[in-house]
Protein backbone atom coordinates (compact mmCIF):
# COMPACT_ATOMS: atom_id res chain seq x y z
CA UNK A 1 0.00 0.00 0.00
CA UNK A 2 2.52 2.72 0.99
CA UNK A 3 5.71 2.72 -0.45
CA UNK A 4 9.29 3.08 0.49
CA UNK A 5 11.39 6.67 0.86
CA UNK A 6 12.19 5.64 -2.46
CA UNK A 7 8.93 7.07 -4.11
CA UNK A 8 11.06 10.41 -3.38
CA UNK A 9 13.25 9.89 -6.25
CA UNK A 10 10.31 9.65 -8.41
CA UNK A 11 8.68 13.18 -7.65
CA UNK A 12 11.02 14.70 -10.39
CA UNK A 13 9.94 12.51 -13.03
CA UNK A 14 6.19 12.84 -12.02
CA UNK A 15 6.74 16.25 -11.69
CA UNK A 16 7.46 16.08 -15.64
CA UNK A 17 4.38 14.30 -16.21
CA UNK A 18 2.13 15.77 -13.76
CA UNK A 19 2.66 19.16 -15.64
CA UNK A 20 2.36 17.84 -18.98
CA UNK A 21 -1.10 16.56 -17.77
CA UNK A 22 -1.55 20.17 -15.90
CA UNK A 23 -1.20 21.78 -19.24
CA UNK A 24 -3.82 20.07 -21.31
CA UNK A 25 -5.89 20.30 -18.70
CA UNK A 26 -5.40 24.12 -18.65
CA UNK A 27 -6.02 23.92 -22.12
CA UNK A 28 -9.83 22.12 -21.74
CA UNK A 29 -10.53 24.27 -18.82
CA UNK A 30 -9.62 27.89 -20.50
CA UNK A 31 -12.17 26.66 -23.19
CA UNK A 32 -15.01 26.35 -20.81
CA UNK A 33 -13.97 29.17 -18.62
CA UNK A 34 -14.24 31.11 -22.23
CA UNK A 35 -18.21 29.57 -23.32
CA UNK A 36 -19.03 29.83 -19.71
CA UNK A 37 -18.46 33.92 -19.22
CA UNK A 38 -19.88 35.11 -22.46
CA UNK A 39 -22.43 32.76 -22.68
CA UNK A 40 -23.05 31.34 -18.82
CA UNK A 41 -23.44 27.86 -19.95
CA UNK A 42 -21.52 25.10 -18.42
CA UNK A 43 -20.71 22.84 -21.30
CA UNK A 44 -20.77 19.43 -20.02
CA UNK A 45 -20.53 18.32 -23.67
CA UNK A 46 -16.73 20.00 -23.56
CA UNK A 47 -15.41 16.50 -22.95
CA UNK A 48 -17.14 14.99 -26.01
CA UNK A 49 -16.85 17.37 -28.21
CA UNK A 50 -12.77 16.97 -27.45
CA UNK A 51 -13.21 13.38 -27.85
CA UNK A 52 -14.93 13.38 -31.18
CA UNK A 53 -12.63 15.69 -32.93
CA UNK A 54 -9.64 13.85 -31.75
CA UNK A 55 -11.33 10.53 -33.14
CA UNK A 56 -11.52 12.30 -36.61
CA UNK A 57 -7.07 13.48 -36.36
CA UNK A 58 -6.78 9.61 -35.56
CA UNK A 59 -8.99 8.88 -38.64
CA UNK A 60 -6.64 11.41 -41.21
CA UNK A 61 -3.18 10.80 -39.28
CA UNK A 62 -3.24 7.49 -38.08
CA UNK A 63 -5.77 5.16 -39.98
CA UNK A 64 -5.43 7.65 -43.20
CA UNK A 65 -1.72 8.04 -42.53
CA UNK A 66 -1.54 12.04 -43.27
CA UNK A 67 0.90 14.33 -41.61
CA UNK A 68 -0.28 14.61 -38.10
CA UNK A 69 -0.04 18.69 -38.30
CA UNK A 70 -3.17 18.20 -40.60
CA UNK A 71 -5.51 15.67 -38.48
CA UNK A 72 -4.64 18.49 -35.67
CA UNK A 73 -6.21 21.28 -37.88
CA UNK A 74 -8.54 18.77 -38.80
CA UNK A 75 -9.49 18.51 -35.16
CA UNK A 76 -9.91 22.13 -34.39
CA UNK A 77 -12.32 22.56 -37.48
CA UNK A 78 -14.13 19.88 -36.04
CA UNK A 79 -14.67 21.36 -32.94
CA UNK A 80 -15.35 24.83 -33.70
CA UNK A 81 -18.11 23.57 -36.25
CA UNK A 82 -18.94 21.39 -33.47
CA UNK A 83 -19.45 24.33 -30.75
CA UNK A 84 -21.16 26.45 -33.89
CA UNK A 85 -23.80 23.83 -34.01
CA UNK A 86 -24.30 23.70 -30.19
CA UNK A 87 -24.59 27.27 -29.78
CA UNK A 88 -26.45 27.75 -32.92
CA UNK A 89 -28.69 24.90 -32.75
CA UNK A 90 -29.76 24.54 -29.23
CA UNK A 91 -28.23 27.24 -26.87
CA UNK A 92 -29.68 30.15 -28.93
CA UNK A 93 -33.05 28.91 -28.94
CA UNK A 94 -33.13 28.70 -25.30
CA UNK A 95 -32.02 32.20 -24.80
CA UNK A 96 -33.96 33.53 -21.69
CA UNK A 97 -34.77 30.08 -20.69
CA UNK A 98 -33.35 28.74 -17.11
CA UNK A 99 -29.40 27.78 -17.10
CA UNK A 100 -30.15 24.60 -16.16
CA UNK A 101 -32.29 23.80 -19.35
CA UNK A 102 -29.14 24.42 -21.43
CA UNK A 103 -27.10 22.64 -19.04
CA UNK A 104 -29.57 19.47 -20.18
CA UNK A 105 -28.72 20.25 -23.70
CA UNK A 106 -25.33 20.18 -23.28
CA UNK A 107 -25.84 16.73 -21.86
CA UNK A 108 -27.62 15.61 -24.31
CA UNK A 109 -25.18 16.37 -26.83
CA UNK A 110 -22.58 14.73 -25.05
CA UNK A 111 -24.49 11.60 -25.34
CA UNK A 112 -24.67 12.25 -28.75
CA UNK A 113 -21.78 12.41 -29.56
CA UNK A 114 -20.31 9.44 -27.48
CA UNK A 115 -22.70 7.21 -29.03
CA UNK A 116 -21.66 8.60 -32.78
CA UNK A 117 -18.19 7.90 -32.10
CA UNK A 118 -18.08 4.52 -30.46
CA UNK A 119 -20.45 3.79 -33.61
CA UNK A 120 -17.74 4.87 -35.93
CA UNK A 121 -14.34 3.98 -34.44
CA UNK A 122 -15.75 1.30 -31.73
CA UNK A 123 -16.25 2.29 -28.08
CA UNK A 124 -14.32 -0.62 -26.77
CA UNK A 125 -10.93 -0.74 -28.35
CA UNK A 126 -7.98 1.39 -27.54
CA UNK A 127 -6.70 3.19 -30.44
CA UNK A 128 -3.34 4.85 -31.30
CA UNK A 129 -2.57 8.32 -29.96
CA UNK A 130 -2.18 11.12 -32.53
CA UNK A 131 1.51 11.89 -32.08
CA UNK A 132 2.44 15.17 -33.06
CA UNK A 133 6.09 15.03 -32.13
CA UNK A 134 8.73 12.40 -31.44
CA UNK A 135 8.51 10.94 -27.84
CA UNK A 136 12.69 11.24 -27.37
CA UNK A 137 14.06 14.36 -25.82
CA UNK A 138 16.82 15.72 -23.25
CA UNK A 139 18.28 14.82 -19.75
CA UNK A 140 17.64 18.35 -17.16
CA UNK A 141 21.41 19.48 -16.87
CA UNK A 142 22.34 18.36 -13.57
CA UNK A 143 19.76 15.86 -13.04
CA UNK A 144 18.61 12.41 -14.17
CA UNK A 145 14.96 13.59 -15.31
CA UNK A 146 14.44 13.29 -18.89
CA UNK A 147 11.68 15.28 -20.66
CA UNK A 148 10.10 14.25 -23.60
CA UNK A 149 9.55 16.74 -26.89
CA UNK A 150 6.46 16.03 -26.76
CA UNK A 151 5.39 16.83 -23.16
CA UNK A 152 7.58 19.73 -23.51
CA UNK A 153 5.64 20.54 -26.79
CA UNK A 154 2.54 19.65 -24.84
CA UNK A 155 3.08 21.70 -22.16
CA UNK A 156 4.36 24.82 -23.70
CA UNK A 157 1.52 24.72 -26.48
CA UNK A 158 -1.46 24.10 -23.23
CA UNK A 159 -0.06 26.87 -21.42
CA UNK A 160 0.99 29.23 -24.49
CA UNK A 161 -2.99 29.13 -25.71
CA UNK A 162 -4.54 29.19 -22.32
CA UNK A 163 -2.48 32.37 -21.59
CA UNK A 164 -3.40 33.73 -25.35
CA UNK A 165 -6.91 33.47 -24.94
CA UNK A 166 -6.60 35.66 -21.64
CA UNK A 167 -4.74 38.34 -24.04
CA UNK A 168 -7.34 38.23 -26.72
CA UNK A 169 -10.12 38.80 -24.41
CA UNK A 170 -8.03 42.02 -22.47
CA UNK A 171 -6.28 43.03 -25.63
CA UNK A 172 -8.74 42.73 -28.70
CA UNK A 173 -11.50 44.29 -29.72
CA UNK A 174 -13.43 40.44 -30.15
CA UNK A 175 -12.24 40.03 -25.95
CA UNK A 176 -13.95 43.40 -25.20
CA UNK A 177 -16.64 42.54 -27.12
CA UNK A 178 -16.63 39.10 -25.20
CA UNK A 179 -16.24 41.21 -21.73
CA UNK A 180 -19.10 43.20 -22.54
CA UNK A 181 -21.55 40.53 -23.52
CA UNK A 182 -20.27 38.51 -19.93
CA UNK A 183 -21.23 41.74 -17.84
CA UNK A 184 -24.63 42.47 -19.65
CA UNK A 185 -25.56 41.41 -22.58
CA UNK A 186 -28.74 43.44 -23.29
CA UNK A 187 -26.71 46.39 -22.22
CA UNK A 188 -24.01 44.83 -25.21
CA UNK A 189 -27.08 44.98 -27.41
CA UNK A 190 -27.53 48.77 -26.90
CA UNK A 191 -24.24 48.90 -27.72
CA UNK A 192 -24.61 47.45 -30.78
CA UNK A 193 -22.77 44.67 -29.97
CA UNK A 194 -23.74 41.54 -32.43
CA UNK A 195 -24.13 39.28 -29.24
CA UNK A 196 -24.92 36.00 -30.97
CA UNK A 197 -22.32 36.06 -33.31
CA UNK A 198 -19.94 37.15 -29.93
CA UNK A 199 -21.61 34.11 -28.12
CA UNK A 200 -21.27 31.62 -31.28
CA UNK A 201 -17.56 33.29 -31.19
CA UNK A 202 -17.01 32.38 -27.52
CA UNK A 203 -18.42 28.64 -28.19
CA UNK A 204 -16.33 28.04 -31.46
CA UNK A 205 -13.04 29.16 -29.82
CA UNK A 206 -13.24 27.23 -26.46
CA UNK A 207 -14.99 24.28 -28.71
CA UNK A 208 -11.41 24.32 -30.87
CA UNK A 209 -9.23 24.69 -27.72
CA UNK A 210 -10.91 21.38 -26.55
CA UNK A 211 -10.28 19.68 -29.58
CA UNK A 212 -6.49 20.77 -29.18
CA UNK A 213 -6.42 19.21 -25.50
CA UNK A 214 -7.73 16.31 -26.84
CA UNK A 215 -5.68 15.83 -29.16
CA UNK A 216 -2.40 16.79 -27.61
CA UNK A 217 -3.21 14.22 -24.47
CA UNK A 218 -4.08 11.31 -26.41
CA UNK A 219 -0.48 9.81 -25.67
CA UNK A 220 -1.13 10.24 -21.98
CA UNK A 221 -3.72 8.04 -21.38
CA UNK A 222 -6.14 5.07 -22.86
CA UNK A 223 -7.30 6.79 -26.11
CA UNK A 224 -11.18 6.04 -26.49
CA UNK A 225 -14.52 7.43 -26.32
CA UNK A 226 -14.95 7.06 -22.60
CA UNK A 227 -11.21 8.36 -21.39
CA UNK A 228 -11.75 11.72 -23.62
CA UNK A 229 -15.03 12.40 -22.84
CA UNK A 230 -14.47 12.66 -19.15
CA UNK A 231 -11.40 14.94 -20.02
CA UNK A 232 -14.47 17.76 -18.69
CA UNK A 233 -14.54 16.60 -15.38
CA UNK A 234 -10.61 17.49 -14.78
CA UNK A 235 -11.65 20.72 -16.57
CA UNK A 236 -14.07 21.68 -14.31
CA UNK A 237 -12.24 21.25 -11.29
CA UNK A 238 -9.72 23.39 -12.70
CA UNK A 239 -12.21 25.79 -14.02
CA UNK A 240 -13.91 26.25 -10.53
CA UNK A 241 -9.70 26.82 -9.08
CA UNK A 242 -10.15 30.03 -11.43
CA UNK A 243 -13.94 30.27 -10.13
CA UNK A 244 -14.92 30.00 -13.92
CA UNK A 245 -13.75 33.55 -14.50
CA UNK A 246 -10.22 33.73 -13.77
CA UNK A 247 -8.22 32.94 -16.79
CA UNK A 248 -4.93 32.76 -14.78
CA UNK A 249 -5.99 31.43 -12.06
CA UNK A 250 -7.14 28.55 -14.26
CA UNK A 251 -4.21 27.76 -15.84
CA UNK A 252 -2.70 27.45 -12.09
CA UNK A 253 -5.20 25.31 -11.02
CA UNK A 254 -5.21 22.89 -13.92
CA UNK A 255 -1.26 22.60 -13.33
CA UNK A 256 -2.10 22.24 -9.81
CA UNK A 257 -4.10 19.64 -10.29
CA UNK A 258 -2.03 17.19 -12.83
CA UNK A 259 0.71 17.67 -10.05
CA UNK A 260 -2.01 16.61 -7.19
CA UNK A 261 -3.13 13.73 -9.54
CA UNK A 262 0.36 11.92 -9.98
CA UNK A 263 2.31 12.95 -6.85
CA UNK A 264 0.80 10.64 -4.94
CA UNK A 265 1.61 8.03 -7.23
CA UNK A 266 4.72 7.97 -6.04
CA UNK A 267 4.16 6.71 -2.75
CA UNK A 268 0.87 4.57 -3.26
CA UNK A 269 -0.08 1.78 -5.63
CA UNK A 270 -3.75 1.57 -5.17
CA UNK A 271 -5.98 1.92 -8.73
CA UNK A 272 -7.96 4.94 -8.62
CA UNK A 273 -5.89 7.11 -6.61
CA UNK A 274 -5.79 9.48 -9.22
CA UNK A 275 -9.86 9.83 -9.86
CA UNK A 276 -9.72 10.46 -5.31
CA UNK A 277 -7.18 13.51 -5.42
CA UNK A 278 -9.38 15.07 -7.89
CA UNK A 279 -12.87 14.57 -6.01
CA UNK A 280 -10.67 15.78 -3.16
CA UNK A 281 -9.36 18.85 -5.02
CA UNK A 282 -12.96 19.45 -6.21
CA UNK A 283 -15.00 19.50 -3.17
CA UNK A 284 -12.13 21.69 -1.12
CA UNK A 285 -12.59 24.25 -4.35
CA UNK A 286 -16.23 24.58 -3.80
CA UNK A 287 -16.15 24.65 -0.57
CA UNK A 288 -13.57 27.76 -0.83
CA UNK A 289 -15.09 29.24 -4.18
CA UNK A 290 -18.45 28.83 -2.96
CA UNK A 291 -18.75 29.51 0.51
CA UNK A 292 -21.40 32.43 2.04
CA UNK A 293 -20.77 35.21 1.03
CA UNK A 294 -18.72 34.89 -1.91
CA UNK A 295 -20.20 36.81 -4.69
CA UNK A 296 -18.94 35.84 -8.12
CA UNK A 297 -19.09 37.65 -11.34
CA UNK A 298 -19.08 36.35 -15.12
CA UNK A 299 -17.68 39.21 -16.34
CA UNK A 300 -14.40 39.30 -14.28
CA UNK A 301 -11.08 39.12 -15.91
Amino acid sequence: MIASLSGFSLLPSYTVIGLTLGGVYALAATGLVLIYRVSGVLNFAHGAVAMFSTFVAYQISVVAGVPSIIGLAAAVATGAALGFAIEFLTIRPLTGRPPLTKVAVTIAWLLVLQTAAGLIWGSTGYHRPVQLVGSNGFTVPLTNVVVGYDQLTIFLVAVGLSLGTSALLRWTSLGVQMRAVADDPQAARLWGIDVDRVSAASWMIGSGMAAVAGVLITPLLNFDTYSLTVLVIDAFTAALIGRLTNLPLTVVGAILLGLVQYYPKAFFSQAGLSELSTFALAIITLAVVFRPGLATSRGRA
